[in-house]
This record gives C-alpha cells, structure tokens and sequence, in this order.
C-alpha cells in the first residue's frame, strides 16, 4: 500500500474531453493531496510522541537537539502549512470554499461537527493556526509569543477536519465521469488509500524508525 501512495504522488493526467472542468478537477486532486500530508505528518507526530522525554540533566541535549525532537516539529510545521492551504485565509486558491458544489454555511457547520466543536471554538482553532503559520513558519516575528498547536491541544482538530474534507474530496473524484482509464485508475487507488490505512502507514513508518 505505500506503493500505492507513492503511485498517487506521481500521477500526470489528462482530462481533456472530461466532463467535470478541468480546473475544478485539478482543484480537488491538489486539495486532497493537501489533507493527505496532514494525515500523514500529524499520525506520524503522534506516534513519535512515543519518544521518551529527555533527562534535563543531560548536557549534550540541553536544547533538545535530537533527531526524534526536530522531526516531530518539522511534522508540525508541515501540517499547518498544508492546514492553512485548505482551511486557512479564503484567498487561498487551495482554499475548500473554492469547490464549486459546496455550500459554505453547511460545510463549515459540517467540519465542526465532525471535529465535535462549536463553530466558536473553530475560530479560535483557526486563529491559532494561522498565526502560527504566518508569524512563525512561513514567516518570523522576532519577540512574538505564540501558542503551539501541539501544545493546546489543536492538532486533534486539525487532523479530524482534514480527514473529513479528504473523504469529501475523494467522493467528488469518485463521481467524475470520464472514459480515460487513466483517469478512472487514478481515482480508484485513491478510494483505498483511506484515512485509516494513511495513518496506519504513517505511524508504522514512524514506529519503525524508533526501533
């Protein structure tokens, strides 16, 4: 099944003569690529939380240089970037509003659901991301304090609307009508690559590693 994954990364289609617009398409296969990391970076996180802590007495780690330490944050910084792709600012192209079929009354209400909060609490998620995204990632703010997202208890949120909206996007490809094999190939391997078996690849990459 990694196999798969990787087959799915390199997929070059052609949808000329396709029904569903091309744009919309391509939309949708780089969104849903977009959940993926997430899925993936985050389980991979998770489980390298399994790490034990260091020993603060250890002078060669003051600043917890380790390779297990940089990796997890690195897993952190990719998710919020790719986060804020799909959910972040509205004038992102990558943007979910920017799928034509969906409501954005209904859908943000759905996301929220499926993350089991209240529309509230997911403006101050959103924030929180954001902020780490622009002052501390994408960009610096020297001085600034922020919150970590790992450190709130945010990256649960942000795992769970991105699998949500990646079953979404995956419906859409499913129901694209095309005769290019091809095509129909690409979004059939894409069906069984599902958020379970994502992060059972993840965290078994992950734990792997550890031994």
């Amino acid at each position: 099944m990694q196999g798969l994954n990787n087959k799915l990364l390199d997929e070059n289609i052609d949808l000329s003569g396709s029904i569903m617009d091309r744009e919309q398409f391509e939309l949708i296969k780089v969104m849903e690529l977009c959940c993926r990391d997430i899925v993936i970076n985050l389980s991979m996180h998770d489980e390298l939380n399994n790490v034990p802590e260091r020993i603060e007495s250890s002078e060669g780690n003051i600043l917890f240089n380790s390779y297990w330490a940089q990796t997890r944050n690195n897993a952190v910084f990719v998710s919020i970037l790719r986060w804020c792709q799909v959910f972040g600012a509205h004038k992102e192209d990558t943007h979910w509003k920017n799928i034509n079929s969906l409501s954005l009354s209904t859908m943000r209400a759905n996301i929220c659901n499926a993350c089991d909060i209240t529309e509230d609490e997911w403006a101050q998620y959103h924030k929180i991301a954001l902020s780490f995204r622009h002052k501390l990632v994408a960009h610096v703010d020297v001085g600034e304090i922020l919150q970590n997202p790992a450190k709130v208890h945010c990256l649960k949120v942000y795992l769970d609307s991105a699998k949500f909206l990646r079953n979404i996007l995956i419906e859409l490809l499913l129901d694209f009508t095309c005769t290019d094999s091809k095509v129909l190939n690409y979004v059939q391997l894409l069906s069984r690559l599902t958020n379970s078996e994502l992060e059972r690849q993840a965290r078994k990459m992950a734990a792997t590693a550890l031994i």
